[in-house]
């Protein structure tokens, strides 16, 4: 039987890790709710960044543990983004390696080199930041609906919904149901097998990471746009929904952190 192997954190955290992904498996399946196909090329399409890590820059109001109203609300950050000068929060799901190489969690940067490549045709100069609280279901509906109304001004083809851990793994589900509702295709990735067991998104990648690393350890931008290209390809290649691409990529940088 296939299932996330945890043995990159210390013992503790790995049981209760091992512990959730049973309680997922005991779960009814929850079936997308939209499915959008995909009818562009690649090199012709459109594409969106959503990010579920809570990332935004030193400019924007932080993300905040608290759940806020604002908590519920998409940051938007500029695909060409200064290092430096960005942050993530981290709701279930540890920072160290994002915050070394944002690259781990949210490379819209690599997806940008793959538009210069012509692998895409544009990639929006938008990302769009979800923190991963989803307390105020209300007001998290009515922040992705606010963005699917600027994706669609800007007359997106696609999007990849890049979440972070299990907490954000939940809203990206949300998002990308929503999106494809909008008759917008997704792609999306977790590291967390189980999860998407009990509910799969549209278009779904899966690689056996750490959380809040799905595309590798810092600095490794070969494998960082390794894995997104692998995303990418979900587009042409998924024909019905629900279908999980297992991606064949061995975790071999050692342990881990984990909050």
């Amino acid at each position: 039987m296939k299932k996330t192997d945890f043995s990159f954190y210390k013992k503790g955290k790995q049981l209760y890790y091992e512990q959730l992904a049973r309680a997922y498996r005991s779960k009814g399946l929850v079936k997308p709710e939209h499915w959008t196909p995909f009818k562009e090329d690649l090199e012709e399409t459109r594409i969106a960044f959503i990010s579920v890590a809570g990332a935004y820059t030193d400019d924007q109001e932080p993300f905040t543990e608290e759940g806020k109203k604002e908590d519920h609300q998409y940051r938007e950050v500029d695909a060409e983004y200064d290092k430096e000068k960005i942050n993530f929060l981290g709701l279930d799901w540890d920072t160290t390696e994002a915050q070394k190489d944002p690259k781990v969690v949210f490379p819209v940067k690599n997806l940008v080199l793959l538009q210069k490549e012509g692998v895409i045709g544009y990639v929006h100069k938008t990302a769009y930041s979800f923190s991963g609280h989803d307390e105020d279901e209300k007001e998290l509906d009515k922040s992705i609906k606010k963005m699917i109304e600027d994706l669609e001004e800007n007359e997106i083809d696609a999007a990849i919904v890049i979440p972070a851990s299990v907490q954000t793994g939940e809203v990206a589900w949300k998002i990308s149901n929503q999106v494809e509702g909008a008759s917008i295709s997704t792609a999306m990735i977790s590291m967390f097998y189980e999860q998407l067991l009990q509910k799969p998104a549209p278009r779904c990648a899966y690689v056996n990471f750490p959380f809040g690393r799905p595309f590798g350890p810092a600095n490794s931008i070969t494998l960082n746009t390794a894995i997104l290209r692998d995303i990418l390809r979900l587009f042409e290649k998924s024909k019905r929904p629900a279908q999980v691409m297992s991606l064949n990529y061995v975790w071999s940088w050692g342990k881990v952190p984990a909050k």
